[in-house]
C-alpha cells in the first residue's frame, strides 16, 4: 500500500486530497460524505460581512411588517426574524462537522 500522508499548511493529513469549498462542504452531512469519500481536509465555504449584513436587514425588515397595524401585532414576529443565521448557523456547521455529525 502506497503512503499518502502529506502535511499542507502545517497539518498533517492522511492524504493530499483537499475538498474545495462547494455545495457538498456547506452540510455537516456533505463534509461527513467528502470525508467517508477520502477527503483528508475540508474547506468550508466562506462568510461573508456582506452576506451577515444583507441577511441583518431582511430580519429587521421581517420584524417590522405590520408592526404599526395593530399593538398585538409586535408579538407576531416572522419566523426568517428570530431564525438563527449568519455567524451563530456558520458556528454550528464548523461544530457538527468537527464532531462528525
Amino acid at each position: 500500500m502506497t503512503e499518502l500522508a502529506t502535511r499542507y499548511l502545517g497539518l498533517e493529513l492522511r492524504s493530499p486530497l483537499v475538498a474545495s469549498a462547494s455545495p457538498l462542504s456547506g452540510t455537516a452531512d456533505g463534509v461527513r460524505r467528502l470525508a467517508d469519500g477520502g477527503a483528508a481536509a475540508v474547506v468550508l465555504p466562506s462568510l461573508f460581512e456582506e452576506q451577515l449584513r444583507h441577511d441583518a436587514a431582511r430580519d429587521a425588515a421581517a420584524a417590522d411588517v405590520g408592526a404599526d397595524s395593530f399593538a398585538e401585532s409586535l408579538s407576531y414576529f416572522p419566523a426568517a426574524a428570530t431564525a438563527r443565521g449568519g455567524p451563530e448557523r456558520y458556528l454550528s456547521l464548523l461544530e457538527r462537522a468537527a464532531a462528525g455529525k
